[in-house]
């Protein structure tokens, strides 16, 4: 008996999905009760992928989570403060300074000696008059041979310390670490 049963209820299922597979939900309400909770339970699985439920059907991986946190270093979208792993110290002022850049204090003494050249070019040279020429700047007590294109501005003081002779002359890496001052420096 009881196999009969199944074999009825099993053949009823395979005729409601076939008719009811391709017909509108809206069209099965007449249908017998245990046609009705049938059809229904197929209505949740053919609207499941068609709306938004408004929430995550997937869980985000640990690596998404911290960048949507954090930001990126490779995409320049990183949020956190960064080290300054180039700051150094000047032992002579004590002064802290970025590597590349010169020291404030260094700056500004080396600013003012400027301001003290361009100051005595503008005498030498006279207001109006094109400056052409270039220039060889002479300390006290410095005698150079100078050729004709080049105009003198001389200085009334001392050479400072920290001011090259030669101005065009660039420092020059040797090694990662280390590099070489441009000569006659005292």
């Amino acid at each position: 008996m009881n196999l009969i049963r199944n074999v009825t209820r099993r053949f009823d299922y395979m005729v409601e999905s076939i008719i009811y597979r391709f017909m509108d939900p809206g069209l099965a309400l007449v249908a017998p009760v245990p046609l009705q909770r049938h059809l229904v339970q197929n209505c949740d699985n053919w609207l499941n992928p068609s709306i938004l439920w408004n929430t995550p059907r997937r869980r985000r991986c640990l690596e998404k989570r911290q960048t949507r946190r954090f930001g990126s270093l490779e995409w320049g979208t990183y949020k956190l403060p960064r080290i300054n792993q180039k700051i150094r110290v000047d032992h002579k002022t004590g002064e802290y300074f970025e590597l590349g850049k010169l020291a404030p204090l260094t700056y500004t003494r080396i600013m003012e000696e400027t301001k003290a050249i361009q100051k005595k070019m503008q005498e030498t040279f006279g207001t109006g008059t094109p400056k052409d020429q270039d220039v060889v700047v002479l300390y006290k007590g410095e005698q150079t041979q100078v050729p004709d294109k080049y105009r003198i501005v001389e200085m009334e003081r001392e050479r400072p310390s920290f001011f090259s002779s030669n101005l065009l002359q660039k420092t020059r890496a040797i090694e990662a670490g280390q590099t070489v001052k441009p000569s006659s420096l005292v």
